[in-house]
């Protein structure tokens, strides 16, 4: 799944919480971890630095981590890489790790120093599979095959058991990355403000026609009542989704979707028609005013973030819905706006068809080995230590008996202390990135840790509900066909590199251009760059892939099985 940074919140930048502590801890879960067996969720977290640790005797071996730096870490609890769970971990591993700060907001542009520069580390967390997918095909990766099968047991047993993990993993018939299994999860999200369609007897759109039609409406008529025309009616968060295209995309472009491929007759194509739908949508959004004059310098998207909690905004939309994060900001809006009536929003039909925005797949790949590392033994370990599921609980759940007790009904752990966990704990997602949480079942889903005697927590239970049964369906499908495991060699990046950038200038043109700038001549002028360029090289190279590897491919309408019952 492709994050786009620029309308990516601030605070709401925790998507890794997908994989991590609170989102898609549900993942793998079957009829047994549903609450006849939970005893693997309520495995004491004090354990944790027993045998499952393996502690070598004698020094142990040093190893760099990369780590996400969100600028979360909460006051009184140390720095990044020096905190109770570095700690932790450092007691408790059987490597010493050196923890090395990545900015998640511009991840690509620190990783491109660090490898310049040699200071990359040893073990590399990143979430953008394309990046990871480039840094394989430069040789800045270590293939992992031999190590894995010599070094590893429990990732070993994990891949075998595991084939989405097996081939999901590979570039180019080499095992390049490490994954683990996960559950078929909601994370972007749109939430609307029901109130405000009440107010201008309005329906929950249901196409992109409708969508449009509210988002006017909620920018000229007054909907909080307050006089004046100082109201937004939306973002343009997802709305590639609704034309199919954001997980269709290779590239996480700053302006949309550049490259966007999908399987037509049972090939592999480059399409623009879906990118000018796309496009004449955000234009018209614009030209009506409806979203933010400035919304492409809103990079990070903390403008349109505080506009949603201030009451400013009628449509919103982030990442990680099943989290700590977006629960926050939910909080906010309701303090600052106690009447506030929000529900999710199923992404709008289009002439495409109708999807579903980006969520998690049954199985995420979230690191690598430099290539240069002198120690891949070491880092191997590391792995299978950090899957071992005691590991995966004390990062999740924190401590029993100080962040958790058991629920005596399903024996799932349930926190002591929320406002204690959210200082203490739940900001640790990073760590747990190679976290294998299936054994943990559905006791790790975040909406065990809500209370629905509270009034906002079962606001929120009901907002999680309506977005699994709005996005994890398979009516309305991810967008994305089919990951292909290649990158692109080094003469065709950078012609992808190059023309990426014009194409974005050229649809970031044609969007504030007003009528001077049409989309149909913004696109053709797109397909112009593309083919001066080399782009039909690139296309011909991805639909070559496509068909000698077909019959090992992971599409994404396979995934559907692994839907939580």
């Amino acid at each position: 799944m492709f994050n786009r940074n620029y309308r990516k919140p601030a605070a709401l930048s925790l998507s890794v919480v997908l994989a991590g502590s609170a989102l898609l801890a549900a993942c793998g879960d079957n009829k047994e971890d549903a609450g006849t067996k939970p005893a693997d969720a309520t495995a004491s977290a004090s354990a944790s630095a027993s045998a499952a640790s393996a502690k070598p005797a004698g020094p142990k071996p040093k190893i760099t981590v990369s780590i996400y730096d969100r600028n979360n870490v909460p006051e009184g609890e140390g720095t990044l890489t020096n905190n109770r769970w570095t700690k932790w971990i450092n007691e408790n591993a059987p490597v010493e790790v050196e923890f090395i700060p990545v900015p998640r907001t511009n991840s690509s542009e620190k990783w491109n120093v660090l490898f310049a520069s040699g200071q990359a580390p040893d073990l590399i967390f990143e979430f953008s599979n394309p990046y990871m997918k480039e840094l394989a095909g430069k040789g800045q990766l270590m293939p992992l095959d031999d190590a894995i099968e010599k070094y590893s047991t429990t990732y070993k047993k994990l891949l075998k058991e595991n084939d989405l993990i097996s081939k999901d993993t590979k570039l180019n018939g080499k095992t390049y990355f490490l994954g683990r299994p996960l559950a078929l999860a909601t994370n972007h999200y749109v939430m609307i403000r029901k109130d405000w369609l009440d107010k201008l007897n309005l329906p929950i759109p249901q196409t992109t026609e409708d969508y449009l039609k509210v988002a006017k409406a909620f920018t000229d008529n007054d909907p909080d009542g307050n006089g004046k025309k100082d109201t937004l009616g939306s973002t343009f968060w997802d709305v590639d989704y609704f034309f199919g295209l954001g997980q269709s995309s290779l590239a996480a472009e700053s302006a949309g979707p550049v490259t966007s491929y999908f399987i037509k007759n049972d090939e592999y194509v480059r399409q623009w028609e879906q990118p000018k739908a796309a496009l004449a949508f955000k234009k018209a959004l614009y030209d009506a005013g409806a979203v933010d004059k400035d919304i492409y310098t809103d990079k990070t998207g903390v403008k349109a973030q505080q506009d949603w909690v201030n009451g400013k905004l009628g449509i919103w939309g982030g990442s990680g819905l099943e989290g700590a994060a977006a629960y926050n900001v939910y909080d906010t809006l309701k303090k600052n706006n106690p009447d506030a009536q929000v529900v999710i929003l199923p992404l709008p039909k289009s002439e495409f068809g109708q999807f579903s925005p980006a969520g998690g797949q049954p199985m995420q790949f979230t690191a690598a080995v430099n290539a240069t590392c002198k120690n891949v033994e070491a880092v191997i370990k590391y792995v299978d230590w950090m899957m071992q599921p005691d590991v995966s609980m004390t990062l999740a759940y924190g401590f029993e008996g100080v962040h958790y007790t058991k629920d005596p009904a399903t024996g799932f752990p349930k926190p002591i202390d929320a406002a204690k966990n959210k200082k203490e704990l739940t900001w640790n997602a990073d760590f747990s990135m190679l976290a294998n949480n299936t054994a943990l079942g559905k006791g790790l889903l975040y909406s065990n840790q809500l209370d629905a005697s509270k009034p906002l927590d079962k606001e929120y239970l009901a907002l999680i509900e309506q977005g699994r049964a709005a996005y994890l369906t398979p009516d309305r499908p991810y967008t994305i066909s089919v990951n292909l495991p290649t990158a692109l060699p080094d003469d065709l990046l950078l012609i992808s590199n190059t023309v990426t950038n014009t194409i974005v200038n050229i649809y970031t043109k044609a969007v504030v251009a007003g009528a001077s700038y049409t989309a149909d001549q913004a696109i053709k002028d797109a397909q112009d760059a593309w083919e001066k360029a080399g782009g039909k090289k690139i296309d011909d190279f991805y639909a070559k892939v496509f068909k000698e590897q077909k019959a090992n491919l992971n599409f994404t309408k396979d995934y559907y099985k692994y839907l939580q019952k």
